[in-house]
């Protein structure tokens, strides 16, 4: 094994249908599909693919990849099943990672031999839950209704959606079954990775089974997700791809209930919540156990400030589906936006124990911690390295942690550099505006938190574009498709009760849905 690998200096190469491009960390595919790995990831696939197919021990990995530094195992793990999750998803089968216990690893180029998935593969875990779940259609929905919920980290819905009964369709034809599962798990991820893994596994199973209505049914439905979620300059191939898949499920199923939420992908809820209600309550009338729908009504519920009614929708939701991370986060915000401090507290613990690096998981532990007078635990868990998920940029950890300080010691000078901090990332990006909202919000300067919303919503003053963070992420979000439920969580809690906040929500258009659903916001109601 060579010394440690420098990832700017590896010459591309290939993988059956990939060509791995190590100084970018790209893998890409012949049919222009990318996903991007972190650098750790790429440099141990720079290290098996050198190797040609012998064994590299755990201690070569070291050497090569961690600087000789000494790691636990979880961390080789961590690494290893992100490349088994890319093998499966884009690399469609190009490779596999094979474990020779108490040994090492060894990478197989397609055609090398059958192997039989790890046992601790993502492929493995799907057939295991294919068969716990005794291939259960209504689970199988409700983990893609609640990938679209919480797809790219945040809540989204449509509008006129009408599902056909989960109870009267047919179940996934054997040899395919195990990859829907897998393609569902991976859009729960709520990221580009995960978006682009579903994309891979559901173009295998239309080429395994061109007469499956649901496999083009989901597809149309993953495309339609990146092309909410990616750069707009792919946003056109996106809309073809999933116009097609759409097209190829609705010849073979006029009803099917995948092809339907692809097409409501492409009708932001923004300023027709009362449209996107009434259709979700006219179809959970007539299919009142279709999860795919209460999620999505759960997302409108709390886009409009009923958040208690949205913390019982995703209540009953997280009792019947296997967890995944974006519902895991859902029920803790949801839950904390309804004032059930404690409840949210023991979902955080359950998210935890489940998604421990998960990212978004993490943030919103940090900010539950931040925000609710536990601020020196969260402090201390940005400061942990050994738990931040990864992916993130250094300096988006010390951005929050600059403005905990704040929120700890109410010092004038700390609480001047989070503002500026604040507003420096919102210019940046539309995520950071979010949480700029916030931020300003919970440490006393609403002036600012307004200003923010205003560039957020209304690019007025400045406008911090469709990047949600870094281009690492690469998450996007349409200006039509703002995200309102921020504005009615306990960070943003001194808006709500300055006179402003009725005129921002009047503009939004929220005033107009409260009059003509006749109801009041949580808020309201409560004082």
């Amino acid at each position: 094994m060579e010394g440690r690998i420098d990832l700017a200096h590896e010459a591309p190469f290939r993988l059956g249908t990939l060509e791995v491009r190590p100084a970018l960390r790209q893998l890409a595919r012949d049919d222009c599909m990318e996903d991007v790995l972190e650098p750790r990831v790429m440099q141990v696939l720079v290290a098996l693919a050198r190797a040609d197919g012998a064994i590299v021990s755990r201690d070569d990995l070291t050497r090569s990849c961690w600087e000789g530094r000494v790691v636990g195992e979880d961390a080789i793990n961590r690494v290893v099943s992100r490349l088994r999750r890319a093998a499966e998803g884009i690399g469609q089968g190009s490779f596999r990672i094979e474990t020779i216990t108490k040994v090492g690893y060894r990478l197989l180029r397609e055609g090398q031999g059958e192997v039989a998935p790890a046992e601790d593969s993502p492929l493995a875990r799907a057939r295991a839950e294919a068969h716990r779940l005794r291939l259960d259609r209504r689970a199988m929905l409700a983990g893609a209704g609640l990938a679209v919920v919480t797809v790219g980290g945040g809540l989204y819905t449509w509008r006129h959606f009408i599902a056909s009964d989960p109870a009267l369709t047919d179940k996934p034809p054997p040899d395919v079954a195990p990859l829907m599962i897998q393609a569902q798990m991976a859009m729960t991820q709520g990221t580009v990775e995960g978006g682009n893994q579903a994309i891979g596994l559901l173009r295998r199973v239309v080429s395994l089974r061109p007469d499956y209505a649901d496999g083009w049914g989901l597809l149309a439905l993953s495309y339609s997700a990146a092309a909410v979620g990616r750069p707009q300059q792919y946003e056109a191939d996106m809309r073809a791809r999933a116009a097609e898949a759409r097209r190829r499920a609705l010849a073979l199923d006029p009803g099917n209930a995948y092809a339907r939420a692809a097409d409501g992908l492409n009708k932001p809820v923004l300023g027709n919540w009362t449209v996107a209600e009434r259709g979700l309550r006219t179809s959970l009338a007539s299919h009142p156990h279709n999860d795919m729908l209460v999620s999505s009504l759960a997302g409108v519920m709390l886009g409009v400030g009923r958040c208690t009614e949205a913390a019982n929708l995703i209540d009953g939701i997280w009792k019947r589906v296997p967890p995944n991370p974006g519902l895991a986060y859902t029920h803790v915000q949801t839950l904390w936006a309804a004032g059930r401090p404690d409840e949210a507290d023991k979902a955080m613990d359950d998210a935890v124990a489940l998604f421990p690096t998960h990212f978004a998981v993490w943030f919103t532990r940090f900010y539950l911690l931040m925000y609710t007078g536990r601020v020196r635990e969260a402090i201390a868990l940005g400061e942990n390295r050994g738990t931040r998920p990864t992916g993130i940029p250094e300096w988006n950890f010390e951005q929050v942690l600059i403005v905990a300080r704040a929120m700890l010691s109410r010092a004038p000078r700390d609480i001047e550099a989070a503002a500026a901090i604040s507003l420096e990332g919102a210019h940046r990006g539309a995520g950071f505006a979010e949480n700029g909202i916030q931020f300003l919000s919970g440490l006393g300067r609403v002036d600012e938190a307004f200003a923010v919303a205003d560039a957020y919503y209304f690019a007025r003053g400045f406008d911090p574009g469709e990047l949600r963070f870094s281009t690492e992420q690469g998450t996007y979000t349409r200006r039509n498709a703002r995200r309102t439920h921020l504005l009615f969580l306990p960070p943003t809690a001194s808006m709500r009760t300055d006179a402003r906040f009725l005129r921002l929500a009047d503009e939004l258009g929220l005033v107009r849905y409260w009059k003509d659903a006749g109801v009041r916001p949580d808020y309201q109601a409560t004082g």
